[in-house]
Parts: C-alpha cells; structure tokens; sequence
C-alpha cells in the first residue's frame, strides 16, 4: 500500500474488505461490523474501518478470484444476496465504494475535512437520503430503507 509494507496477513484481509466492499450494489449502505462478519472476521470492524481508511494508499491489485460467494436464499431479499459477479481485481477509492460503508447507528463515521461530506455527496448522487444530524451536517442514513445486509456463512461456527 503506497510506500506503507503490508504482512500478508493484513494484505488478505484488505483484500477481503475490499472485495466485499466491491459488491454493495449502488444506492445501499452496510455496515463496518456487516463487512466484518461477512469475511470471517467478526471482531474486526474497526480494522474494516483502517483498510476503508487506507485504500487511498492502495496499490493492490489481485485476480478476481474471490470466494465470497453465497447460494442465493430464497427468504431474503433479493436485493440482499452478494452479487455473483467478481471484483475488479484493482482497489483504489474509485472501484471500492468506500461510500457504502457507514456506522451500525447509521450515521456516516467522522472522518477528515471534506471526507464526511464527500461520502454524503456520493451517497446522495446514488439516490440515498442523507438527512442532516442534531449540527445540521448531512449525515444520517435509514438502513431499515437503504441497508443491504446478505447473510452470513455461519456454517463454520458449528
């Protein structure tokens, strides 16, 4: 990542978020802990969080080999399954849809000058209502209307 080494280990768990982030279809939202748990790694949203942060240093690149990929259920909403269509393979703020990702209270998360309200423009731009907190700054999002939240493989916690 930029001039920053990874271990391998963090690599593949950048690129798990990455990829997993790569799905979230235009005009929902999910959360930090949704990424989490949807990659196996269900204590580590605020590391979702740290990658997200960091992909503006990323320099990744990978073939489109992912294995986040689930069987349809046929009592959820459709809208909800992970799209069956691979990941670009290249990560940088413009094919990861940083955007999407926003706090389980659904606020966007404070980040630095002009990124709150750059994800509130994209989000906006993709026809999510962002309405204004208590400071009148845009940032609340309904994830009962807006959140996509497909299922989590807990077949492995048995």
């Amino acid at each position: 990542m930029g001039d920053r080494k990874l271990t391998d280990e963090a690599e593949a768990f950048y690129i798990a978020v990455y990829e997993t982030v790569q799905r979230i279809p235009p005009g929902r939202v999910t959360t930090y802990g949704h990424i989490a748990r949807l990659i196996d790694a269900p204590q580590n949203s605020r590391q979702v969080g740290a990658a997200l942060k960091y992909l503006r240093h990323a320099s990744l690149t990978v073939q489109p080999d992912s294995e986040i990929h689930e069987d349809p259920d046929p009592y959820n909403d459709p809208a909800d399954q992970i799209d069956e269509e691979p990941p670009s393979g290249r990560f940088d703020t413009e094919t990861v849809p940083w955007w999407r990702v926003i706090s389980s209270d659904g606020k966007i998360a404070v980040r630095a000058r002009g990124g709150m309200d750059l994800q509130g423009e994209r989000l906006t731009a993709e026809g999510v209502e962002v309405r204004n907190d208590s400071n009148r700054r845009p940032r609340l999002i309904s994830l009962r209307e807006y959140g996509w939240f497909p299922p989590v493989d807990d077949s492995d916690s048995d």
